[in-house]
């Protein structure tokens, strides 16, 4: 999953074997000026958008990643009380996929092709934040054929950066290789020559985070991959022998590339071993409100204090402007977060959501009132976007990943992470690019929000 924050999980082999059969060619979806007429546009009314994502709002993936979509639509709800966009409003429709895995208490359809045809049924203009890899991957095809822009989909792969072959796909998340080289340079400039051991997931977060860090030159001592499968049905003590291996072989620093789930399994056992070495966790899994759940009440304190992170969005200790807007936002939105006061803490997963949904409705602003899908499409690569992320949101024909950089915090409690290193850094996916201090920030928050 993907998330922050969202990425992957294992999904059923039937969800992938039926997308397989649903590929066509289908026309490219290319680049093309705004008419001077209004055009019929699927999931375009003269007064409404209508956008949609299959997302995990129950089952495996729920646990934080469910407030994700929502807080999107908080931001949609807050720009339609407001006049909308172009003179439209926003209708966003969440279908729940329990990211194409049964049980663990499931209550939609976990068949991702299934929900995203019945996105495509009502229509929509486009599918906008849905959430992993996996599953993503599975209808990455059928959409392409139906002519139908999958953007930002909620996931650091590189999978989303293949604008040759679906040119109405986009990422918006650092990816997970951005993020560890990152990481990897701190640890190079703060934590050198010291015992260093990987624990990832067994896919694209857990290679592309490992390849990040030997891009940097770290080639830890023990590297472990996790099956998300058996960590379910094993629970905790699954990880018991990675983390006595990593203590026995005396790593000082281990770096998670984990969802939360594994990362609290990982903490906990660390925990009852009385092994405590310099944490590094891939921003997916250090969500502190997220992972402090299984801590929380405890006699102890949450393991997670003092963990190193990534972030590429505000810290929640941080002054930042967009802080008290998202909060704002979030409080006005009675049917998402009925619960939501002053005294809430922000965490990760609710401010993903508000970034991405501040980048589709600059995004459809910019495109202006009488757009078409090549249009927008067109304006997603010619244009960059203020949205709460550090760095200004830029594609580009050749370049649908997304954010490129962040910076260092660290866990200060159960609740808040606090920026380390407040030098934000941009690099690219490969080897060859460099990091670089960035010279251009995405502080402001856009006028028309406000």
């Amino acid at each position: 999953m993907e998330v922050r924050r969202t990425r992957r999980l294992t999904i059923t082999g039937s969800a992938l074997a039926l997308s397989l059969s649903l590929v066509t060619m289908g026309a490219s979806m290319g680049t093309a000026g705004a008419s001077t007429k209004a055009p019929k546009v699927p999931g375009v009314t003269a007064k409404q958008v209508t956008i949609g994502a299959t997302v995990p709002l129950t089952g495996i993936a729920s646990q934080g990643y469910n407030e994700v979509a929502k807080a999107a639509n908080a931001v949609f709800t807050w720009v339609n009380q407001h006049g909308g966009i172009n003179g439209r409003t926003i209708k966003y429709v969440m279908k729940d996929d329990c990211y194409g895995t049964p049980g663990f208490g499931c209550t939609g359809n976990p068949n991702t092709v299934a929900q995203t045809k019945a996105l495509l049924a009502l229509p929509v203009f486009a599918t906008v934040g849905s959430l992993g890899t996996p599953t993503q991957d599975s209808v990455r095809a059928l959409l392409k054929a139906n002519h139908v822009p999958q953007l930002f989909v909620n996931s650091g792969s590189k999978d989303w950066n293949n604008p040759k072959t679906y040119p109405g796909l986009f990422g918006w998340q650092t990816s997970y290789t951005v993020e560890s080289k990152i990481l990897g340079q701190y640890l190079n400039q703060h934590f050198a020559n010291q015992k260093t051991c990987f624990l990832g997931q067994n896919d694209d977060f857990g290679a592309d985070g490992l390849l990040g860090l030997n891009y940097v030159g770290i080639n830890p001592a023990d590297s472990v991959m996790y099956d998300v499968a058996s960590l379910v049905t094993g629970g905790a003590g699954y990880f018991t022998p990675f983390i006595q291996k990593f203590q026995s072989d005396g790593c000082k620093v281990v770096v998670l590339d984990t969802i939360p789930g594994a990362t609290d399994a990982a903490l906990g056992n660390a925990l009852a071993l009385g092994y405590s070495p310099q944490w590094v966790i891939s921003s997916v899994g250090a969500d502190p409100v997220t992972v402090d759940a299984p801590f929380a009440g405890k006699p102890f304190p949450d393991p997670e204090i003092g963990a190193i992170s990534f972030d590429y969005l505000p810290a929640s200790s941080d002054t930042s402007v967009w802080n008290g807007w998202m909060r704002m936002v979030l409080a006005n939105d009675k049917t998402d977060f009925p619960n939501f006061t002053s005294s809430t803490p922000l965490d990760g997963n609710m401010e993903y959501g508000i970034g991405w949904g501040v980048a589709f409705v600059e995004a459809l602003k910019a495109a202006g009132r009488n757009f078409t899908r090549a249009s927008f499409l067109h304006t997603l690569t010619t244009t960059s976007f203020q949205t709460p992320a550090l760095v200004p949101l830029r594609y580009t024909a050749t370049n649908h990943q997304g954010l490129n950089g962040g910076y260092i915090i660290k866990i200060t409690s159960a609740s808040t992470s606090g920026v380390l290193d407040r030098t934000v850094y941009t690099t690219g996916s490969t080897k060859s690019s460099p990091i670089v201090v960035s010279s251009k920030l995405s502080t402001a928050i856009p006028a028309w929000l406000q």
